[in-house]
């Protein structure tokens, strides 16, 4: 049974029946009550904090509704790419969709493939909490204002991101046509019941995402402090880092990265650091993290549905659908003194297949043997640094971005010789240290689109790897490629005759 036939009844349906919320009464450190059915007005500075974690909760998903940064926003960026791939001997299937390529029109995508429904929900309640916010009719409005304007700026970012996702997901990169093609529907107040909504183009979405980002930074009702788990002023001038980068605006993305990096309150780990800084438990571990989701208990999981048991061995606790390419593999530990090397893990079964290779990311490790209590990286500040070497490259300011980009690789290998300087600086270099640095973060893909860069799996059985047999599309293919873009789900085709599909395959 599908879960959702259009974007109005995912919206309303889910912030009537509170089916994210209440599952996950646990989650940060209120009782999430988006659970309020939607004729019901939000009233008091109280009412719009619950909504507020309603939000969050919707960005973390759950174990029905994966189909965002639960699980499908991590297997897209990556598993799409070539650093990363599907364990097609003893996986669980659930990584296997966009690896393989072979989905066709006929497709009836559900929330267990196509990334839709949870990123709409994210923009409904955080519509909800803006709107409430911004009524001037919550009975403390004075006495609360500046929590209010906070919980308001916070749900900016958070809309501003889930069409960001959108947009980069469903429409043409930006680079390529500026804008002109299409995108994904804005929503940014409640949908009506009839409403029939249609496609904005990229450029007006991008537009939206970055009035949202400016008017929450600008505000100055974010917090400054970085308080675990919520959005904060520097998570959110990361994620506008993301958006400039993905345009190719080089300056703007090298200014708003430089004041980020110049913030006292955060730094890199160092290379004795890295390793153990994953953990969430370890002291090191906020330095680097500007916005992470929480999972604390089993009101406030995934369950065996989330990214970190994807990722986990299955010989330990997990499914192990995920693991790094041989390609990959052999190219980072072509630096045997790179500490990333260890940040990746072995298989406990002695007998398989890739014994004697660290394949398994584990970035999201277990806590107390267990991956479903991991918490979940979505902005680190090691991306906001590439971010800044590739754009200072770009505007021709080499002496920084060599400083940039020497910053992660001392933080990241005692080699010397690794080192880097204005004159032999390439942007080929900066691209291998972002994907050695970023792998499994959901990130290959979105950088091959937005720089018009190609996949190579493999092109020969020689050097296949550790790949399964694949199609020929599916072996190699850039971003002109007839199955770059995913689908509109056939759920939200068949409720809205509005809604204009992405290029048959």
């Amino acid at each position: 049974m599908r879960i959702f036939k259009s974007i109005f009844t995912a919206t309303l349906c889910v912030a009537m029946t509170a089916s994210l919320s209440s599952c996950v009464n646990n989650w940060l450190d209120q009782t999430p009550a988006d659970g309020i059915e939607a004729g019901t007005a939000i009233q008091s500075s109280s009412a719009l904090s619950n909504a507020r974690t309603g939000i969050y909760a919707a960005v973390k998903g759950n174990s029905t509704l994966v189909d965002y940064y639960a699980r499908l926003m991590f297997v897209y960026g990556d598993v799409r790419g070539e650093d990363v791939q599907y364990e097609p001997n003893n996986g669980s299937g659930r990584a296997q969709f966009y690896y393989y390529m072979n989905y066709s029109t006929a497709d009836d995508f559900g929330t267990s493939s196509a990334i839709w429904q949870t990123p709409y929900v994210v923009i409904a309640r955080a519509n909800r909490v803006i709107e409430a916010a911004e009524s001037g009719e919550l009975i403390d409005a004075e006495e609360a204002k500046a929590e209010i304007a906070q919980y308001a700026a916070e749900a900016r970012v958070l809309r501003a991101m889930a069409l960001f996702d959108l947009t980069r997901i469903y429409g043409k990169p930006y680079t390529m046509d500026q804008g002109t093609s299409l995108g994904v529907p804005i929503v940014t107040t409640a949908v009506d019941p009839d409403a029939k909504l249609k496609r904005n183009t990229v450029a007006e979405c991008y537009q939206a995402i970055e009035k949202d980002l400016d008017d929450a930074i600008t505000s100055g009702a974010l917090m400054e402090d970085n308080t675990k788990g919520y959005i904060n002023v520097w998570a959110a001038k990361a994620l506008q880092v993301r958006v400039y980068l993905t345009k190719g605006e080089w300056k703007n993305a090298l200014s708003v990265a430089e004041e980020i990096i110049n913030c006292p309150l955060y730094s890199l780990w160092s290379t004795s650091e890295y390793v153990n800084a994953w953990s969430e438990s370890n002291a090191a571990h906020i330095k680097e993290m500007l916005f992470e989701l929480i999972i604390d208990d089993t009101t406030d999981w995934t369950d065996r549905e989330g990214i970190a048991y994807l990722y986990a061995d299955k010989a330990r606790v997990g499914y192990g659908d995920v693991i790094i390419t041989k390609a990959f593999s052999e190219m980072l530990t072509s630096d045997e003194q790179d500490v990333r090397n260890d940040v990746f893990l072995a298989p406990a079964d002695p007998e398989s297949s890739y014994a004697g290779n660290k394949v398994y990311i584990n970035k999201m490790p277990a806590v107390n043997g267990d991956p479903r209590y991991a918490d979940v990286p979505i902005l680190r500040l090691s991306e906001v640094y590439l971010s800044a070497a590739e754009a200072a490259f770009q505007a021709n300011k080499k002496d920084k971005a060599a400083d940039f980009l020497n910053d992660i690789i001392r933080n990241r290998t005692t080699d010397e010789t690794k080192l880097v300087n204005q004159d032999n600086i390439t942007l080929d270099r900066i691209y291998i240290e972002r994907r050695k640095e970023l792998v499994g973060e959901g990130q290959r893909y979105f950088d091959v689109l937005r720089r018009g860069e190609t996949v190579v799996r493999y092109t020969t059985e020689e050097d296949r790897g550790w790949h399964d047999v694949l199609t020929e599309e599916a072996k190699k293919f850039d971003r002109n490629s007839k199955k770059a873009l995913p689908l509109i789900p056939a759920s939200e085709m068949n409720a809205n005759p509005n809604m204009v599909q992405n290029p048959t395959y």
